[in-house]
């Protein structure tokens, strides 16, 4: 389980550059910082399969 700590920091950092005006920093941030947590708690394992495409999907 990932601590509700670690999430505060990812909102806090990405509140800061939003109050920056630097909103599209901070997202890339969050999903930069999200990604590094969900590999460590799900790494990729020997004979993983990529389940769903690796593209944008609008709906």
């Amino acid at each position: 389980r990932v601590g509700q700590d670690v999430w505060d920091s990812v909102v806090r950092d990405l509140t800061a550059h939003a109050g920056d005006d630097r909103l599209a920093d901070g997202f890339i941030r969050a999903i930069e910082a999200t990604g590094a947590v969900l590999a460590e708690h799900f790494p990729v394992s020997t004979g993983d399969s990529n389940e769903l495409d690796d593209h944008l999907v609008e709906i």
